[in-house]
């Protein structure tokens, strides 16, 4: 089947009203008074967006990144033109020439989440045209749900809960000195008596902190059970990487990977050793394919994958719940009423501390306001 046309979006979906966003979280910009408290003083285009493909015979498949107008851009204005009236048969191919059309000018960052969106959506509408769910067009699942861990500002929310793992935002970095330093492992000790005995907890620090700072951290909470400390410092800093991975408690793990957007990034992380989680977002990183050769890669090294934010992607669960038996997954805690859980298929029950694998054959299917955003037509197409 031969496609006929591309087209992106970008829709304000309420992220910069979330929590997280709102609240004081280290970033990479916390050493600039301006925008230390609130991610949303300073943050990329936040706008979600939503990607159409459509086949010759009406057939559609949807796929939704981030990047805002940015990414939008990209798909109108480039990767549209340059795969229409391609195959949409040859996934693997199709992400080759958009990958190898933007190296260029970037190999990663908004470059590789346009990317993704548009396989997302390949992958979507091919499940779609066989009329079975994505997890069976990726081989079938070898699980019927795994486990979940919570990401979340809230953690007495999940205290004696059944999830796998607690992870907090770190607060403060470098710049807050020792007084701040102290504020992140009292915040941990809080996590630690939510979690209760047994159960693991974690910290993000959002590429905020630096070699030293990190190690004395891990120094600081070494008698809480800490799995693991994530993007401590940005991933092109291996020597950085490696000097804390020689010198801190080997019981804590380093995870990366979110901010890896291509299996040549996760290769250059994996190849220093000192990964003990790698977490990419299929979302961001290239979509499907290129997730499914990360996966590839971190198998050959033996390194654990965690899907970065797997609970708000259905594609990601049906990748996890094909591909990885054994994994854990991550929720991101946005409240109660967050639009964000139900973007592309209604909110998963976690209940149980553990989520479904999707086996809907109707795949992916935006909310109203989204498809408003399509015009009229949108409502109207063909799905498989």
């Amino acid at each position: 089947m031969r496609i006929t046309s591309i087209t992106a979006r970008a829709v304000d979906c309420g992220f910069n009203a979330q929590k997280l966003q709102t609240s004081r979280v280290a970033s990479p910009m916390s050493r600039f008074p301006r925008f230390a408290e609130q991610r949303s003083s300073w943050m990329w285009p936040t706008k979600k967006v939503f990607v159409r493909v459509t086949g010759e015979d009406g057939s559609t498949g949807w796929g939704c990144t981030n990047g805002g107008e940015i990414v939008e851009m990209i798909v109108n204005d480039h990767l549209a033109r340059l795969l229409a009236g391609e195959d949409a048969g040859d996934l693997a191919l199709l992400n080759d020439q958009m990958a190898a059309s933007l190296l260029p000018n970037d190999r990663s960052g908004f470059a590789m989440m346009a990317v993704a969106g548009v396989d997302i959506a390949l992958w979507d509408m091919t499940s779609k045209a066989a009329h079975q769910p994505l997890v069976e067009t990726l081989g079938g699942a070898g699980v019927d749900s795994l486990p979940v861990y919570m990401t979340t500002p809230r953690p007495e929310a999940f205290s004696g809960g059944p999830f796998h793992g607690l992870k907090a935002a770190a607060p403060y970095g470098p710049e807050s000195g020792a007084e701040g330093l102290q504020a992140n492992v009292a915040l941990m000790q809080r996590f630690a008596e939510a979690a209760g005995e047994g159960v693991p907890i974690m910290i993000d620090s959002f590429l905020a902190w630096d070699a030293d700072y990190t190690l004395r951290f891990a120094e600081a909470v070494a008698d809480l059970n800490v799995g693991w400390i994530e993007d401590p410092i940005p991933p092109q800093d291996i020597d950085g990487l490696q000097k804390i991975r020689r010198e801190m408690d080997p019981g804590i793990a380093l995870a990366l990977g979110n901010f890896a957007f291509s299996r040549a990034d996760c290769a250059d992380l994996l190849r220093s050793g000192v990964v003990g989680v790698l977490q990419p977002d299929v979302a961001w990183a290239g979509g499907i394919t290129e997730a499914l050769r990360v996966l590839d890669l971190a198998e050959e090294a033996r390194v654990p994958v965690i899907l970065h934010n797997t609970c708000e992607q259905p594609w990601a669960l049906a990748l996890a719940g094909a591909r990885q038996t054994d994994a854990l997954l991550e929720c991101v805690d946005r409240g109660e009423t967050s639009p964000l859980y139900a973007l592309m298929a209604p909110r998963p029950d976690l209940a149980t501390g553990r989520v479904a694998v999707p086996r809907d054959p109707e795949g992916n299917r935006p909310p109203a306001h989204v498809l408003e955003a399509f015009g009229p037509a949108a409502t109207q197409t063909k799905e498989g």
